[in-house]
């Protein structure tokens, strides 16, 4: 996972190097996550918020950071038969992407690591468990003239030979950095 990570690091970079213009900028936004497969068995919707930062590279494209906080509640039925108050996942994506934009949308292949975590509160006892996954997504949307953004975005986290998806649908705003 690491020579992954630092291979898309130098691709970034070497990237960067031969670009002539291209827009920077900083956005953030909210997030409401939709469980699919597996992990629609487990929990609900879920709602977060995001981070991204944004490279130009060329006229029309821009490598891209991604890293957010979204937290799905889990099941009434599962909380009830683990015998706990409350019990919730919480996913946090460390995504490296290049966003190609096309007339006012854009399609975005993103590539990185997730950080995933479960909270059980038993009274006032609480137990975290947290893992790391190999994770992977596509998002698409339109970044509009003032800088507001509206998207969707599929996500998959993968270990061991099984995967957590989920589809999110966002807005968010991007502040443009002048270079």
């Amino acid at each position: 996972m690491k020579k992954v990570l630092l291979l898309l690091v130098v691709l970034t970079m070497s990237l960067a190097g031969f670009s002539q213009k291209g827009k920077n900028a900083v956005g953030i936004g909210a997030e409401v996550g939709i469980p699919i497969g597996d992990f629609s068995s487990l929990c609900g919707v879920g709602v977060g918020g995001y981070f991204k930062a944004l490279y130009g590279v060329g006229s029309a494209g821009q490598m891209t950071f991604t890293t957010g906080y979204s937290v799905f509640k889990v099941k009434e039925e599962i909380r009830v038969a683990s015998g706990v108050d409350k019990v919730n996942v919480r996913i946090t994506p460390l995504l490296l992407g290049y966003r190609q934009n096309f007339s006012g949308f854009y399609l975005e292949p993103q590539l990185g690591y997730g950080l995933l975590s479960a909270k059980a509160t038993l009274g006032s006892v609480s137990a975290t468990e947290s893992d790391g996954a190999f994770t992977y997504g596509t998002a698409f949307g339109a970044a509009l003239q003032n800088g507001l953004d509206i998207g969707a975005s599929y996500r998959s986290m993968s270990k061991d030979g099984s995967s957590t998806s989920w589809i999110s649908i966002n807005i968010g705003y991007n502040f443009s950095l002048r270079r």
